[in-house]
């Protein structure tokens, strides 16, 4: 006996439905990680930890809740401080990770027309901000008002110098003193999130120097974010050039430099370092299967990204 046909226009119906639950999954995913999270996020808490120079002033905002929380050190960039992405270290809280900011010292440090090119004990001065963040989580913990900081699960992330701050962190090699490849890498640091990265020709980075970072990063950058004197893409040589696995780069349409963070250029850019950023730290540090989904479907961070923002990963 032959089957009855569906009449069209419930065919109709039943693939209007099948579109819009799909489109509501793609909905819940991309309002997860977009939107502020379940936590409750504390005001900005201002103080200070030993470091080698005196006492490093930071800046942190903490999710209220038992925990522990993986934490996020971020390095602002030239000349900026503490106060730095303000509305997306709020965001990363909101979702269970403690965000710490220091207040780097960048005097004498000086942008010139062959690049950036910090004296070598500005740089090791940088770095050691951030390791000095590693190194006093009990005293982090003792600023928290709740939850204390998972020590397996440390992230760092940056924007322009300090993104450069956390590929070092994550293990590039550099030219600095008298090695010509140094790795200064941090084996407690999981993953790495390079705002508006420099590629090779500053910092000391060179041929090969993308090759040793193998932990798991993602990159933004930005259509409009381009250095003078440099190649339209030399942003995006950090990515291309570090190998395979957990990689990921983000390129916003009609970012410039100071378009990331939401607390200097107006613009769109912010909700989409939020969301993408975010799903990048469920994966890496919680290891959310969710998060991986989100970044790697295409009714994830594509789907709310809607061409203004393009995903990559290897």
């Amino acid at each position: 006996m032959r089957a009855q046909a569906t009449p069209r226009n419930a065919v109709l119906a039943l693939a209007a439905l099948g579109i819009a639950s799909a489109m509501a999954s793609a909905r819940q995913s991309t309002d997860a990680y977009a939107s502020a999270g379940p936590y409750s996020v504390t005001d900005p808490i201002d103080f200070s930890i030993p470091d080698s120079g005196g006492e490093l002033l930071l800046r942190a905002r903490f999710p209220v809740g038992e925990g522990p929380f993986p934490l996020i050190v971020f390095s602002h960039s030239l000349g900026g401080d503490r106060t730095a992405f303000e509305p997306v270290a709020a965001h990363w809280a909101s979702h269970g990770y403690a965000v710490v900011r220091p207040s780097h010292d960048d005097t004498g440090v000086r942008m010139t027309e062959l690049g950036l090119h910090p004296p070598e004990a500005k740089v090791r001065e940088r770095l050691g901000n951030v390791v000095s963040v590693l190194d006093g989580l009990d005293r982090i913990d003792g600023v928290a008002p709740a939850g204390r900081i998972d020590r397996s699960r440390l992230a760092v992330a940056g924007h322009s110098y300090g993104s450069f701050i956390s590929m070092v962190a994550g293990g590039i090699t550099i030219e600095i003193g008298n090695e010509p490849a140094a790795n200064l890498g941090d084996d407690r640091v999981r993953c790495v999130l390079p705002v508006s990265a420099s590629g090779r020709g500053d910092y000391g980075m060179g041929e090969g120097s993308f090759n040793s970072l193998t932990r798991p990063a993602m990159f933004f950058a930005g259509t409009d974010d381009i250095r003078n004197g440099r190649d339209e893409d030399w942003r995006l040589e950090p990515y291309r050039l570090s190998p395979a696995g957990d990689k990921y780069l983000i390129v916003i349409d009609g970012a410039t430099h100071n378009a990331y963070g939401g607390d200097r250029d107006a613009g769109d850019a912010p909700q989409y370092v939020k969301a993408a950023s975010t799903a990048f730290w469920d994966a890496c540090l919680k290891g959310s299967e969710g998060g991986y989904r989100y970044l790697e479907s295409e009714d994830g961070f594509r789907a709310f990204a809607d061409g203004a923002a393009t995903l990559s990963f290897k």
